[in-house]
């Protein structure tokens, strides 16, 4: 390792003779790092953590205890819990609602009587049986103990029940009037929309925000009516409702001087809206969801429908928190500013209101929390409460007055970046080491070299709470503000020339507060600096000289990822760092491409330097993968892990079911003898790893191919022969299952000649094909055969059988494919053909309509497109197929179940009892699990539809299948 040479030095005045005890123990701090904050100006605040001593377990709202130091917290599985408000680890359980009711596992809110605790009562809202129309319930308890608070299960008095099929609302708030308001959400599952059509109905609770006097009871109800209520004397109106037309109201506030009654109110497909919700006033659920129009036919109430105060689209906002209106001293440019965020998105935003219009309205911090809920201190500090259990604070962000004070900028040059003491000979700065792992994915022939750097004396730590909600597992490491990884890219222009290797990039991951932002630095001609670039794809084309290559030349092009294509493979769920693993740190330093080596191992040096707040143990080093000697199920499973198992695990994003997680135990992954859940590519009685059969295993296909459906699907261009052989070596040593294999038309065998009525054999069906396409990987023909052969199958009808032996063609006469970076305009100017873009739709492989319905055909998993050319412009429709998780409507929104075993489960929920969870995954699969073992539910972060849909296609191919989907039109509102 780099940093061994430095500190195997002698001190200044010493001989030799001493230098083993003199060796430097201290780690060299990183002082000069420059990459601090974003290239874009930094957003005002970011979020602090404190109490960090208490635990919650999935929150759903937390205040103060009047009276008292104290907050009280209500928790989804029924526990209501007390702690100080320092935080202090003394937590009360101060009551758990299963006393109460046996059913309860939805607590959604709880307050105080305002003149507590001279009058020891509060109210809760919870659920005791879900998708009940009487499950939701408004109650009132005694507190035994004010001080705690305990709170006496025995004493409950029933105020209200109402629909617990979704969108329960249930926030409590008592009014500067003494009277309790709480809101109620439309009760209905997301799709359809509003079936009942009770947001504009007042005859019901449902989508309304209530008004009720809780002092006393009156007409055989715990509870009066206030006589100043809207719709007391309005026929057949139920009384309660103080205003009406929200569809799923979530958090509430008053404004501590104007009294103005304020909610957000999570939208449906478009919009997320925050409302000042006044006497009487309409909100339009569900004629219009905000300025959305959502439905055209059922019947409007007569009062005006009010506008929001503000509204956001979904590529900013899809499920928005409620907050509070700042008061605290500490930030006094936000007084009076309702502050406000969204769960799926973690923004935070702050708006000021005049009282007619919005006088400023900013985005104060992108955080990776999901908001459930906002606090009010006593001292009128917001805060906010995470579904992690974590809770949080604003703080100034010291990066903005760094920003607005200095002429110092964003590094745009590697050399400007503070990690190298020489750019051009990449020498680090000290403080900053170099590192190596044992395996590396495949990336095209290149190969890198990696650096860590920890800003000035800050240190590692083992995230040691296992939690599945942001992607850490135990044992997995936590990185301090502003660490960076720093990764060097280079190819060899010539295979058997080791100097004949060039630098493409530097990608650094920059860990930004909370988050990890993505970065890559181009390198010029000369290789001696790299610039910065920009949010957008770039290709770069390459001349290779490869002995194996037909004419010894191999063309390939490498893709300079944007910033969010490296968020594809970089995510929370996967840990977002890949490499910096201790079972792959666990060797001796090695130099990329070199044969120089240290005798000391990594572990050893990082604990020497205590780079870490503990020292680290050293687990068993993960399996060369290429070691013949090692196990090969090992080096297989690794081999899979590195290339796909970001994607391929529960919650990655990937939409089949298996999962490539190497330490999961093999039959758990879902991964044998299971069925094509994405296509069969013509092959006979394929499973996704068939058991002793590579060659009816669609893996091993998709690995192998060109075209749509190569996997890994994002990240590179060319098949990898040795992970080919590799994979296909195991799928054959596993021991066949129950599944008889099919006899296929003809046997592969080797031959020294392959033309004619030979070749014609091997080409029956994409089996046979698969078999001969992995001889080809295993060298086991000349390079000459291998062209003359992809010749003859260029002319195959079969496209599936075409794209096994494209890349064996030259360069010229391979498909034109768009990439990775395509050309937005260029491809909406190309005129596309209808017909052939029905036929892309419907009949090939890895078809629309394996998730969405057009006239009823298809599956109804995703959006039903019949009219989707009048619902959208042709730049929207191309816009949702290459970021298909930047709006995704709710209806179609994956969700994530925990069971109290530890089983993860993901799909998309579908209707059903109230005593099960209904999900169905990509292929049509259903579950249904019990709610009683449930542990966990969460939204998926993103879509179900993958991403990518349009790189493997050519131009006047995407062009044709646009054409198509803008063809799809209302009819009638076409006429």
């Amino acid at each position: 390792m780099r940093f061994l040479l430095a500190i195997i030095l002698l001190m200044q005045g010493l001989g030799s003779g001493n230098c083993c005890a003199q060796i430097q123990t201290d780690r060299p701090l990183w002082t000069t790092s420059r990459i601090k904050g974003t290239p874009e100006p930094p957003l005002p605040y970011v979020t602090r953590r404190i109490l960090d001593d208490v635990e919650m377990k999935m929150p759903t709202e937390m205040v103060r205890v009047p009276g008292t130091d104290r907050w009280i917290v209500t928790q989804l599985n029924g526990s209501v819990l007390s702690f100080s408000k320092t935080g202090d680890p003394d937590q009360v359980q101060s009551l758990n609602l299963k006393e109460v009711s046996k059913g309860t596992f939805r607590t959604l809110g709880i307050t105080f009587h305002p003149e507590f605790p001279k009058r020891p009562r509060v109210y809760i809202a919870y659920c005791d049986e879900m998708r009940s129309l009487k499950g939701a319930k408004l109650s009132r308890f005694r507190v035994s103990d004010p001080s705690v608070p305990i709170i006496d299960p025995t004493t409950e008095t029933v105020f209200l029940n109402w629909n617990s099929t979704d969108h329960n609302g249930g926030n409590l708030q008592f009014g500067p009037d003494g009277f309790l308001y709480f809101p109620i959400g439309d009760g209905q599952h997301p799709n359809p929309p509003d079936p009942s059509n009770t947001g504009q109905d007042i005859t019901d609770l449902q989508a309304s925000i209530l008004r009720i006097d809780v002092e006393r009871g009156e007409g055989g109800r715990n509870y009066r009516i206030p006589p100043d209520n809207p719709f007391v004397k309005v026929p057949d109106a139920r009384p309660e409702i103080w205003a009406f037309g929200v569809r799923n109201p979530w958090k509430m506030c008053f404004h501590p001087t104007t009294g103005e009654l304020w909610t957000g109110d999570v939208g449906w497909e478009m919009r997320e809206m925050v409302y000042r919700i006044d006497r009487g006033a309409n909100y339009g659920w569900s004629t219009k969801e905000g300025s959305q129009i959502v439905k055209t036919t059922e019947p409007v109430n007569p009062i005006p429908i009010t506008p929001p105060i503000v509204e956001h689209d979904h590529t900013e906002a899809r499920s928005i928190t409620g907050g509070f209106f700042w008061q605290h001293e500490s930030l006094p440019e936000l007084k009076d500013a309702y502050i406000y965020g969204d769960w799926m998105t973690g923004k935070i935003w702050g708006l000021k209101y005049d009282g007619e219009k919005v006088v400023w309205h900013e985005e104060l911090v992108d955080t990776n929390l999901q908001i459930i809920s906002f606090a009010l201190d006593d001292n009128g500090e917001v805060l906010i409460v995470g579904y992690d259990g974590t809770i949080h604070k604003l703080v100034p962000n010291p990066d903005l007055a760094n920003y607005d004070n200095s002429t110092v900028r964003f590094p745009t040059r590697l050399s400007e970046t503070g990690i190298f003491a020489s750019t051009k000979d990449q020498t680090p700065n000290p403080g900053v080491v170099e590192y190596s792992i044992i395996a590396n994915h495949w990336a095209d022939h290149t190969f890198s070299r990696q650096w860590i750097g920890l800003a000035d004396d800050a240190k590692m730590a083992i995230y040691k709470k296992g939690d599945w909600t942001v992607g850490y597992e135990k044992g997995d490491i936590e990185y301090p503000h502003d660490t960076v990884f720093a990764k060097t890219v280079s190819i060899r222009t010539d295979e058997s020339d080791p100097r004949s290797a060039i630098r493409l990039e530097t990608q650094v991951l920059h860990r930004y507060h909370d988050a990890w932002n993505a970065y890559n630095y181009i390198w010029n001609e000369e290789q001696t600096d790299a610039s910065l670039q920009g949010n957008s794809a770039i290709e770069k084309s390459l001349t290779i000289k490869d002995e194996s290559q037909p004419d010894g030349i191999r063309k390939q092009t490498w893709l300079h990822a944007s910033r969010d294509q490296c968020r594809l493979c970089h995510i929370w769920k996967a840990g977002t760092v890949h490499g910096f693993k201790f079972d792959q740190l666990n060797r001796p330093f090695k130099k990329a491409n070199e044969d120089w080596s240290s005798t000391e191992n990594q572990l050893d040096a990082i604990n020497r330097w205590a780079m870490f707040e503990e020292p680290v143990e050293k687990p068993d080093p993960v399996v060369d993968l290429f070691d013949d000697s090692a196990d090969l199920e090992l080096r297989a499973r690794h081999y899979l892990h590195l290339n796909c198992a970001h994607c391929h695990r529960k919650g990655g994003g990937g939409t089949s079911i298996f999962q490539l997680v190497k330490d999961l135990p093999l039959e758990t992954t879902e991964l044998i003898d299971e069925p094509a859940q994405q296509g069969d590519f013509g092959i006979p009685d394929a499973k996704v790893v068939t058991s002793g059969d590579p060659s009816r295993s669609v893996l091993l296909y998709r690995m192998m191919k060109s075209g749509r459906g190569h996997m890994p699907q994002f990240g590179t261009n060319l098949i990898d022969d040795k992970g080919v052989e590799l994979v296909a070596d195991w799928i054959a040593s596993l021991k066949q299952g129950s599944t008889t294999p099919k006899q296929r038309p003809h046997e592969v065998e080797s031959v020294e000649a392959l033309s004619g009525e030979h070749l014609e054999a091997y080409f029956q069906d994409t089996s046979t094909a698969l078999d001969l396409a992995v001889q080809f990987s295993k060298n086991v023909h000349s390079s000459g055969i291998r062209q003359e052969v992809a010749t003859y199958a260029a002319k195959h009808p079969k496209q599936e059988i075409r794209e096994l032996f494209e890349r064996f063609l030259p360069f010229e006469l391979r498909k034109k494919r768009l990439g990775n970076a395509i050309d937005v305009d260029l491809l909406l100017s190309t005129q596309g053909d209808i017909e052939r873009g029905r036929t892309l739709y419907f009949d090939t492989e890895l078809s629309c309509k394996t998730c969405h319905q057009i006239a009823g055909e298809g599956t109804y998993v995703g959006p039903d497109l019949s009219t989707i050319g009048t619902a959208r412009k042709p730049r929207e429709i191309l816009e949702s197929i290459l970021n298909p998780s930047a709006k995704i409507e709710e209806k179609f929104q994956g969700k994530i179940v925990v069971t109290i075993d530890g089983e993860v489960i993901s799909g998309l929920p579908i209707d059903g009892d109230s005593k099960n969870v209904n999900l169905t995954d990509a292929t049509g699969k259903t579950f249904s699990i019990p709610m009683d073992d449930v542990e966990e539910q969460r939204v998926m972060p993103k879509s179900m539809m993958p991403e990518q849909l349009l790189s493997e296609m050519t131009l006047q191919e995407a062009a044709d299948l646009l054409a198509f989907l803008n063809a799809q039109k209302d009819e009638a509102k076409v006429k």
